[in-house]
């Protein structure tokens, strides 16, 4: 899910909803001398008021004397469980309105992350700190094509660990057109947003858009030619700039309802806004594959109906993000024993933070543990968030809360046995260069790639019950193996390496579990493992 709303113009919030149902962004803007009201939350006069409490506020202001301490505890103290992205100083580089001078903006910088910098809603990722530009600023080129502008000035350098997010305002800007803000087509959007791509990577902060809007291109609108008279080309482009901004990790994105783009008239690209809400709101819900891990350990180690709750109300992560997975699990914690759970939990690498009984702590902070006065899943919930990368969602290792005996080995020895996963454990060394275990490289190195691939095809058996497709399945997506250049194939292999082999992947395996592993002996599994790698000293592979 990639959050996408609205800043409301001149309109009410209230009537925008009405207007754009399942709004998951709003934006709200205080201008010089507003300050940053922490009564605006609780005014239903107010804009932040009457936001969804579900959607994301993303809120920007001008003043540098603000209390955002204050104003960050009265967000809290809603119970919103939307996320809350404060923007100091929106916009420093249009140099208008009581802008800071760069200096001043990197002080206002350091006052913002002592305020709020080490927030626990911070730590979890519900409080996003960020910056914004307008990217017609950042783009504005020379005659020769050099960019004439550094976003670097506008960048808190010196507060760099604060800055959570990187926003900009996109508008229409062609340096080639005879008037650069009112080019004659919609430009493309791997054009268009290539810069906030450029920019993420530089900062290595994520990227969304805080205001968008193109106008109508029609020589009413000053444009040199009536291109869009009925704005479907622009309603299109729309679908276009979104699926692309998506699809290359936008967080977020805020349609500038306000002036030339108050779609109030403009019907049919109101209806593409009200569209893209709709289905964002409606995105499909996917645990991601790390905490679809945690939660099969979670049942078995502690059984019982309704242990875990993927889709919850309480806090963002519990929405699918932009890959449709969701990074957070809420468990029942009646009958478990907490700390062990915790502990298992902040091992494993994908782990990001967790939230418990009025504390919290994340892997960022070295799991020290903080008071946590935000929306709570209660004592009998601990919220276990994960990191929301793709590879930490993907992370299928063990989260180590199993520990029924040999239930490692007797799956391990089961697998070796199959014909299929036989077939591959024979095949993996053959990959090497040179063929067998390379020359410099131990037995246990080679070992370790084969134990990472069945551990994961172990995983897959063990939610899937008996049933040996999956494992076929996954044995089947794995590459094919090839000697390497200008070996034979089956290039021969003393034997005693094909048993010394055997035995470290046995005496591996049965460390990892208690000594009365279930009836599975290391002579067993030995026994099956020489079996399976036998064909390694003689066997052509291909």
């Amino acid at each position: 899910m990639m959050p996408t709303g609205w800043c409301p113009g001149t309109r009410t919030v209230t009537a925008m909803l009405g207007t754009y149902p399942g709004t998951s962004c709003v934006r709200i803007f205080f201008g010089p001398g507003d300050g940053l009201p922490a009564a605006a939350w609780t005014d239903p006069r107010q804009r932040l008021a009457q936001a969804p409490a579900d959607a994301d506020v993303i809120v920007s202001h001008k003043d540098p004397e603000v209390d955002a301490a204050a104003f960050v505890a009265a967000w809290q103290a809603t119970g919103r469980t939307g996320r809350l992205i404060l923007v100091p100083h929106h916009e420093p580089e249009q140099q208008t309105g009581g802008d800071p001078a760069p200096a001043a903006f990197r002080t206002s910088w350091t006052r913002t992350r002592k305020q709020v910098g080490d927030h626990p809603a911070r730590l979890d990722g519900r409080l996003r700190l960020a910056v914004c530009w307008t990217l017609q600023w950042v783009r504005r080129v020379d005659s020769a094509g050099r960019r004439v502008n550094d976003w670097r000035t506008w960048w808190p350098e010196h507060e760099a660990d604060a800055v959570d997010l990187v926003l900009a305002d996109w508008y229409p800007y062609d340096p080639t057109a005879r008037n650069p803000f009112r080019p004659a087509g919609y430009e493309e959007p791997a054009s268009a947003l290539a810069i906030m791509v450029e920019l993420s990577r530089a900062t290595g902060k994520p990227w969304g858009i805080a205001e968008i809007n193109h106008p109508r291109i029609t020589t009413a609108g000053g444009y040199p030619s009536d291109l869009d008279a009925d704005g479907s080309r622009c309603a299109a482009w729309y679908r276009r700039m979104h699926a692309w901004a998506k699809a290359n990790g936008c967080q977020v994105w805020s349609h500038y309802h306000r002036d030339e783009g108050d779609l109030t008239e403009r019907k049919t690209e109101q209806q593409a806004l009200r569209e893209l809400i709709a289905a964002e709101a409606a995105a499909p819900r996917r645990l991601a594959p790390a905490l679809e891990t945690l939660r099969a350990e979670l049942t078995r180690r502690w059984p019982g109906a309704g242990r875990t709750v993927a889709d919850s109300a309480h806090h963002a992560d519990h929405r699918p993000n932009a890959r449709g997975t969701i990074d957070a699990l809420d468990v029942d914690v009646t009958g478990v024993d907490t700390a062990a759970l915790l502990a298992a939990f902040q091992r494993h690498p994908s782990a990001a933070y967790w939230i418990h009984a009025g504390a919290t702590a994340g892997a960022d902070d070295g799991w020290t543990r903080r008071p946590y006065a935000g929306t709570d899943p209660g004592r009998d919930r601990l919220h276990l968030g994960i990191r929301p990368t793709e590879a930490a969602e993907r992370d299928q290792r063990p989260w180590g809360l199993v520990e029924e005996a040999g239930s490692d080995a007797t799956r391990f020895l089961a697998l070796i046995k199959d014909p299929a996963v036989a077939l591959q454990l024979r095949a993996l060394p053959w990959q090497y260069v040179g063929g067998g275990i390379p020359k410099g490289m131990s037995t246990l190195g080679v070992l370790n790639e084969i134990v990472q691939a069945v551990r994961v095809i172990g995983e897959t058996v063990a939610r899937q019950a008996a049933d040996p497709a999956p494992v076929r399945a996954a044995v089947a997506r794995l590459p094919e193996p090839r000697p390497a250049d200008g070996a034979p194939a089956g290039l021969p292999r003393d034997p005693g390496e094909v048993e010394a082999l055997a035995d470290a992947v046995a005496a591996r395996v049965l460390a990892a579990v208690p000594a009365h592993a279930s009836g599975v002996s290391g002579e067993e599994l030995t026994a099956a493992l020489r079996a399976a790698l036998a064909d390694l000293a003689a066997r052509p592979i291909g």
